[in-house]
C-alpha cells in the first residue's frame, strides 16, 4: 500500500462514500429479491405460511465469491413435514464460472436464481428433466452449498435482473407445486 493510495481515499471521503455505495447497492440487491420472492410465493400460497417472515443474508462465503440471499420457509399447509423444512431460497449469487460449468463467461457468474433447500432430489431432477424438454430460458445447476439443484440466469444490468424474476416467477409457478405434498397424504 502506498501513501498515494491512501491519500486518495481520504480525499473527498472517497473511502467513506465507497461504504455508502456498497451499502446501497446491497439493499437494492436484496429489494430485488423479495420482491421476487414474493411473487413466487403468492403463485403456491398453499406452500407456505400466510404470515411469512422471509430471512434476508448477504456476505462472502467459501463457494461463492460473494451473495445476497432471502429465505421464505415453507410451512403451507400442502409443504412437506418430513426432515429439513423446505425453504424457498431466492439468490444473487457471484460465483466462479468453472463452479457453474460456464466456461463461456469470462469474469464471475452473476446467478439471479432459486432453489428449494432440502427438497428431495428426486422431485429437483423430475423439474431439472421437465425444465430441459420444454426448453425454459433458464440454466440449471448443482447448488454450491447442498445437494439440491439451482435455477438461474446470468444477469449483468437491472433490465436483465427484471427479466431474470419474470422468468423465474413463471418457472416457480409451473414447477413450484411438484415440491407440494398431496392433499390426500
Amino acid at each position: 500500500m502506498t501513501d498515494e493510495f491512501l491519500t486518495m481515499g481520504l480525499e473527498g471521503d472517497r473511502y467513506v462514500k465507497a461504504l455508502q455505495l456498497v451499502t446501497q447497492f446491497e439493499s437494492e440487491i436484496e429489494a430485488r429479491l423479495c420482491e421476487c420472492g414474493q411473487r413466487m410465493v403468492e403463485k403456491h400460497p398453499e406452500l407456505f405460511d400466510s404470515d411469512i417472515d422471509p430471512n434476508v443474508t448477504s456476505q462472502e462465503s467459501q463457494a461463492a465469491l460473494a451473495f445476497h440471499r432471502v429465505n421464505y420457509p415453507m410451512e403451507g399447509p400442502l409443504a412437506p413435514t418430513e426432515g429439513n423444512r423446505n425453504l424457498l431460497n431466492v439468490h444473487l449469487y457471484w460465483m466462479p464460472p468453472k463452479k457453474y460449468g460456464r466456461t463461456d463467461i469470462d469474469g464471475t457468474v452473476r446467478a439471479f436464481g432459486y432453489k428449494i433447500k432440502h427438497a428431495d432430489t428426486g422431485i429437483d431432477t423430475r423439474v431439472v428433466e421437465q425444465t430441459q424438454a420444454n426448453d425454459w430460458d433458464v440454466e440449471v445447476s448443482r447448488n454450491p452449498y447442498d445437494k439440491n439443484m439451482v435455477f438461474y440466469r446470468h444477469v449483468s444490468s437491472a433490465a436483465e435482473i427484471e427479466a431474470a424474476a419474470d422468468t423465474l416467477v413463471k418457472h416457480f409457478a409451473a414447477f413450484g407445486g411438484e415440491y407440494a405434498v398431496s392433499p390426500d397424504e
